[in-house]
Formats: C-alpha cells, structure tokens, sequence
C-alpha cells in the first residue's frame, strides 16, 4: 500500500515540503493492508496526534480482544480478573513505536490529523518477547510444586504460578489477535495446579484439647465453641497430625464471680501450634469475659455467645493465615 500526504487550507505549495519532511521524520512506512492496525489522532502538532494514534493502535487490539473467546482459558473467575488486569497493563503503552508508520498526514486550520499504521506482526514482538519470559516462569513455578518438599515453599511457587500463568493468558490473546500463533503450556499448569490442591487437601490445623483435672462440662463446651469458630475459616482437624500443623488448644481458667451489677464470667483461651514433628511455632492468647445481672447461669451463656461469635480470634488471624494455604 503507498502512502499518501493530503494538505488542506493554505498554500499548497509552500507547506507541502515542510509537511512531507515532517511526515518523514515521524516515520512514514508502509503498512500491508490486511495484516495492520490503524489509528488516528488529531492535535495542534504532528507529534502528539501521532502518539495519539499510537494510543488508537493499542486501542484497536483491546477491541479485537474483545470479540474473541476466552471462556475456556480461566481457571475460576480470580485469575480471570487477574489475566484481564495483566491486558490492561500490557496495552498500557505501545513499546516499540519505532514500527509505526504514517499513512496519512492532513493539515487544517493548525490542527494535524494524522492516520497512522503498524503490521500485526510488528505489533506481537513485544508480546513474544515477555511470553517466552512468562512461559519459562511457570515451568520453573510448576518444577518447584512438582520436586519441592516444604509445603509453604510450594504454597508461595503456587501463588506465583497463578499469577504468572494469569499474565500469560493475557498475552496468549493479545498475540492470537496478531496473528501470532503460540501454545499455552496447559498441560504443565493443570498438573501443577492439581498436585497443590491434592496435597492441599490433606492439609490441616490438627486440634487437642489441653486436659486439665479442674475440666468442667462448661470448660468443655467453651472449647467446642471455639473450635467451630475457627473452622469456620481454616481446615480443621482433632487426630491424625501427619500433614499440617498441630494445635493445643487451652481453656482455662473459667470462672465465675460476683460483681457489683451481677455475675461476671471469664475465660483464658490460649494456642500452641507446632509442626507435626513437634517444632514449636508459635502461641496465641485471647481472653473473654462476660456479665449478666440474672445471675450465674445467664453470664455463662452470655460468655459462650461471644466464644461462639470469636471477636476474641479476630486477633489471631495474622498468625495462623501465614500457616494456612487457603
């Protein structure tokens, strides 16, 4: 396709020259017709309508992306929310603006309208470039949950994986829109992805009651309360500490006594965790306590609702998310 310069308003003869050298130097090229991205830009000089037409360009994939199929490729809808906001990133600017060309430059009333042009196959090689990056990330990301040994070391390879294959996604569409055909290595992550969430879930916080001899049916029933309280967030089991991480749990003391506007109840609530192994790692403290002028009975119920509803384990979420591989 050969270019065209068409200037309107004004002397033709004496701005024609001018216009074409600096048509030129914006890097007038020719583009093939069927196999190229447009944009146009108009502004007071010819540089900034050209990167406004650079930015047409960039838009110009967005709307192809849009037509295109993408159902099958995601995961669950995080990493589609993530792969999209990788697009956006990646279509944020054009970086090899050097492959642009001009197809058109008009000139009126002191405004530029420039019309500008790329090939598709200019336009994928930044996004071949940080595929094949990508790419050699999640065959290192998946070889780490495949060989590793320590199941945090695998939860961080396998957060990384799905943020990296995420990226990828995005750009296996922005270069299929360009023509240029490249495979995703589905294969590897659906495997990577399956091993995790296998051993995933075989993963627990193992729970024991701390027995003391002063137990009472009420010290009982307070740790059934906060047990289910913090299995409401986190797998939760009461034998077998072969993968995951074992937790003593404490009640203690509970005690009722009188106040001056009732009967006030408390209760100690402390965590020990420790591998498996028997490694300690750390210990949580929590203490609740709970008054009610009817008497004895009527705080005891008051303190096991406000086990039950764990303002006390708001606290401790820090800790345990980092044991946890949610």
């Amino acid at each position: 396709m050969f270019l065209s310069l068409l200037v309107l308003g004004g002397c033709a003869g004496s701005k024609s020259g001018e216009v074409e050298e600096e048509k030129n130097a914006l890097g007038a090229t020719e583009c093939p017709g069927e196999a190229s991205l447009y944009g146009q830009g108009l502004a007071g000089t010819q540089q900034t309508a050209l990167m406004l037409a650079q930015r047409k360009i960039l838009s110009s994939i967005d709307s192809l992306l849009n037509v295109s199929g993408t159902a099958e490729l995601y995961v669950d809808q995080e990493m589609q929310k993530a792969s999209l906001a990788a697009k956006s990133q990646f279509l944020s600017r054009l970086e090899n603006p050097e492959n642009v060309g001009i197809d058109t430059v008009e000139e009126n009333a002191g405004k530029f309208m420039v019309r500008a042009c790329m090939a598709k196959a200019n336009a994928a090689v930044p996004f071949r470039k940080k595929y094949v990056a990508l790419r050699d990330s999640v065959e290192l990301r998946a070889g780490e949950i495949s060989t590793g040994k320590d199941i945090f070391a695998k939860k961080e390879s396998y957060t990384e994986l799905r943020k990296v294959y995420a990226r990828l996604i995005a750009l296996y569409r922005i270069m299929g829109v360009l023509g240029d055909s490249v495979a995703l290595p589905d294969t590897l992550f659906t495997k990577a992805n399956r091993d995790f969430n296998t051993e995933r879930q075989g993963y627990a916080f193992v729970f024991t009651k701390v027995a003391r001899e002063s137990d009472s049916p009420a010290s009982d029933a307070l740790y059934t309360l906060a047990l289910t309280r913090i299995a409401k967030d986190y797998p939760v089991r009461q034998s077998g500490c072969d993968k995951g991480l074992n937790m003593d749990l404490d009640i203690y003391p509970v005690v009722c006594d009188s106040a001056n506007f009732g009967t006030v109840c408390s209760a100690n609530i402390a965590l020990k965790a420790s591998l498996c192994g028997g490694d300690s790692l750390f210990v949580l403290k929590a203490s609740v306590s709970a008054q009610d002028a009817q008497g004895e009975a009527a705080a005891m119920e008051r303190l096991s609702q406000m086990v039950s509803e764990g303002v006390w384990f708001e606290d401790w979420r820090k800790d345990l998310n980092k044991w946890s591989l949610k």
